[in-house]
């Protein structure tokens, strides 16, 4: 025989026809009939499923002869159709056989908490037994790739897009979590938004670990894999603190955003981000609508310019800036009144210590100090019912009720961290605020975050003469809860009503 061509599909499995291009072109040189006779290895080479059989029809029909090296198969023989119909059979069987093992052994892992392979950015397996290349591995976290996840994380959250996160991940040369894979070929280089979208989605950096939630199923037609749910009964899940990245409330919060990103409503996709640091902050009193951007200087009622709302008054977007902003840079974050709430916190917090204090009366301290005195007797002299031990762990709890009773309760110690972290908070919020007044839309959406917490909504009401006046409650209980990360008992709010300058324009 002379040697025509040599077809390949190197790496590729033998289950379907569309992904493998080696195959697909030997059939097409078949069907054009550019050669007489296929030598394979074997019918498992040809295909692994039972479509075997009517493609050896096919290749018989176009008067190729096909002939298998190792397993004796020849397509010009009467007993052709039977081998290769039970060849296909038994490789569907064997493909399923293989699967079923792996699955056990996988699930015989993640049962024992051990690496079921895979890679996922910030962390990395690495031998429990580093002299043994063949031990189990354990999974442990990248340093430096963690603090990555976090910056992620937190962009996100301040209301960076996913495209938006990973361009200034490539500004800063960080290199992507596929860098460093020994792909024979790229689809591109660098961080992706995909990407970036993949990880905030990705419950493991919460130190959830859970196995078994899809399956792999390949479409018998393309040979290409399909992802698919599976059953939450059938899922193994476990917390490992070890793999924590990121807290509780930082995931939440990037999973509500997502939410909202992802809703299909198609009210929620009309119009841009916002780009300015009081948009999405004007309501229109009359109608309920925001004040949009209708030029490049003026806010204008949304409902007005669809003709929903008689609120035709407009108003120039620095007008309304300073008219709002410079009473809460210059009045509710000044340093004096800051200084002044720290002192009234400061009053309430150690008439609240007084109180508490009160409860331990000088009786029930010298009841203890008597109590610990005679312990330390017996323990020096000797107890005929109580062993050392145990006379040491009495004394101990005694001399912890003590402290009960004397010292100020845990409370004062939360309540000093607000009355220290108070003027630091509020000189944080007015450098953002500045800094959001710059039109860059990432400083922007952080002190637009500030600002709702401080003022809430925004109404925009129209004066009967053509003015506009902007009615919000300042709340400075806000500065509290960015003190010490936390919501307080306490409205703290203050009305306020400013006039603003109706833009004719």
């Amino acid at each position: 025989m002379t040697v025509v061509q040599h077809y390949r599909d190197q790496g590729i499995s033998g289950a379907a026809f569309g992904n493998r291009p080696g195959f697909q072109a030997m059939r097409a040189a078949a069907m054009a009939g550019e050669f007489d006779v296929l030598l394979i290895l074997d019918t498992t080479r040809l295909s692994r499923s039972q479509e075997l059989a009517p493609l050896v029809d096919v290749l018989r029909f176009n008067r190729v002869r096909v002939i298998g090296v190792q397993d004796n198969f020849d397509s010009s023989t009467g007993s052709a159709d039977m081998q290769a119909g039970l060849s296909g059979i038994m490789s569907v069987e064997f493909r399923k056989m293989v699967t079923a093992r792996t699955h056990a052994a996988l699930e015989t892992r993640a049962m024992d908490h051990r690496s079921t392979g895979g890679r996922c950015y910030g962390y990395r397996t690495v031998p429990t037994n580093p002299e043994d290349p063949d031990c189990s591995k354990r999974v442990e976290i990248v340093p430096e790739q963690a603090e990555i996840v976090q910056d992620i994380f937190a962009m996100y959250i301040e209301g960076a897009s996913y495209r938006t996160i990973a361009a200034e991940l490539n500004s800063r040369g960080v290199p992507s979590p596929g860098s460093n894979w020994k792909r024979l070929k790229r689809r591109s280089r660098g961080w992706m938004g995909s990407g970036v979208r993949a990880m905030v989605l990705n419950v493991r950096y919460t130190g959830l670990i859970r196995w078994n939630t899809s399956q792999w199923v390949k479409n018998p037609d393309t040979g290409k894999r399909v992802r698919r749910k599976r059953p939450e009964s059938e899922w193994l899940k476990y917390d490992d603190e070890s793999l924590r990245i990121i807290s509780d409330e930082t995931f939440k919060k990037a999973q509500c955003r997502a939410r909202d990103a992802a809703n299909p409503d198609e009210r929620l996709k009309c119009g841009g981000k916002p780009k300015y640091l009081l948009s999405g902050l004007l309501k229109c009193n009359d109608c309920g609508s925001n004040y949009i951007l209708t030029s490049s200087t003026g806010y204008q009622c949304s409902g007005n310019v669809g003709g929903a709302c008689a609120n035709n008054v407009r108003v120039r977007r620095d007008v309304v800036e300073a008219k709002i902003l410079d009473p809460i840079r210059d009045e509710l974050l000044a340093p004096e009144r800051v200084n002044r709430m720290a002192r009234e916190i400061e009053a309430r917090f150690k008439e609240r210590a007084q109180q508490l204090s009160e409860k331990s009366t000088p009786a029930e301290i010298e009841s203890i100090d008597a109590r610990i005195e005679r312990l330390h007797k017996r323990l020096f002299t000797g107890d005929p019912d109580l062993e050392p031990d145990e006379l040491q762990l009495a004394i101990d709890a005694a001399q912890r009720k003590r402290r009960d009773l004397v010292e100020a309760q845990p409370e004062a110690r939360h309540f000093a961290k607000i009355i220290t972290a108070l003027p630091k908070a509020a000189a944080a919020y007015r450098q953002q605020i500045e800094r959001g007044l710059d039109d860059n839309p990432r400083e922007a959406n952080k002190a637009r975050v500030i600002l709702k917490d401080l003022l809430g909504p925004i109404q925009m009401c129209p004066g009967p003469d053509g003015s506009l006046w902007a009615e919000f409650y300042a709340r400075p209980a806000a500065l509290v809860k960015k003190a010490v990360g936390t919501s307080v008992g306490s409205d703290g709010s203050g009305g306020a009503i400013i006039e603003l300058h109706a833009d004719r324009d």
